[in-house]
């Protein structure tokens, strides 16, 4: 049943197949919730989860990826990674597994940012995968706007109804109790990067840019360029060498030089 024009829970219990990302995520966040509730004593959430004051005093920029990995309690934990299985296996087998990974994790970071900006002074750590979840439901509502979901499992929505009521819901949120509206802007902050990345082209190639693919070459490339500086600058040595040899005769070699033509004897 195409997801486009059909219902989408209808069709839930069948999809039991998990692409490899989406797989793979769902597999790290449970290990991560597994291992900080067994190793209670290492100070996790402040390490790793989005503590805004610290992100901004400290420059602990890694925050704004790992804090999508820690949940504090288990219905947080279950209810991210089924939304997760449900919106994310879709999404990645329409885009593939490394477009899916690059937009999951600029929606992340897209959310931490909104966070550190909105509550800079903040020192209460944001956790758990939501923000990139919202990234998610506003890519499925941009593609499937006409599906049908079970919003809140009780109300059947189309699902660019339904994520407008999300939306709205997380605004009201932030708006009345800002002391505490960190996790709505994280949300809002999601769904907003989604909506940019999925309308702006050049946001896409930009990422494209910077997927493991590309990172990969480009520090191949980077060795590759190391190694011939270090066989010029060897070259170079030899031929000093040589000259020194010529000119006052091997005894006048220091431990250096020999060195150095041990390493040229050595090289294929």
């Amino acid at each position: 049943m195409s997801f486009r024009t059909g219902s989408f829970y209808s069709d839930f219990g069948s999809r039991i197949q998990l692409r490899g990302v989406v797989k793979t995520l769902i597999a790290i966040n449970i290990a991560v919730f597994i291992i900080i509730h067994i190793f209670k004593s290492i100070p996790w959430f402040s390490i790793f989860g989005l503590v805004p004051a610290l992100v901004l005093s400290r420059l602990m920029i890694w925050q704004l990826l790992t804090y999508l990995f820690l949940h504090f309690d288990l219905w947080h934990l279950v209810l991210n990674m089924l939304m997760l299985w449900m919106f994310g296996e879709v999404i990645e087998n329409s885009w593939g597994s490394k477009r899916f990974l690059s937009y999951y994790f600029f929606t992340g970071a897209g959310a931490g940012l909104c966070s550190v900006i909105f509550a800079f002074n903040s020192n209460v750590p944001v956790m758990g995968a939501s923000g990139a979840i919202f990234g998610l439901l506003v890519a499925y509502a941009m593609m499937f706007p006409d599906s049908v979901i079970l919003l809140f499992l009780i109300f059947p929505m189309k699902m660019k109804y339904a994520a407008m009521v999300l939306a709205g819901i997380n605004l009201l949120g932030a708006m009345s109790n800002p002391g505490a509206g960190i996790a709505y802007i994280a949300h809002l902050g999601g769904g907003l990067f989604g909506y940019l990345y999925l309308k702006n082209e050049k946001i896409r190639l930009m990422l494209s840019r910077y997927s493991p693919e590309s990172i990969k070459n480009l520090l191949n490339m980077k060795q590759a360029k190391k190694k011939q500086e270090r066989e010029e600058n060897i070259d170079e040595q030899i031929d000093r060498i040589l000259d020194k040899i010529s000119a006052q005769g091997v005894k006048s070699l220091t431990k250096q030089d020999r060195e150095i033509l041990k390493q040229k004897r050595k090289e294929p």
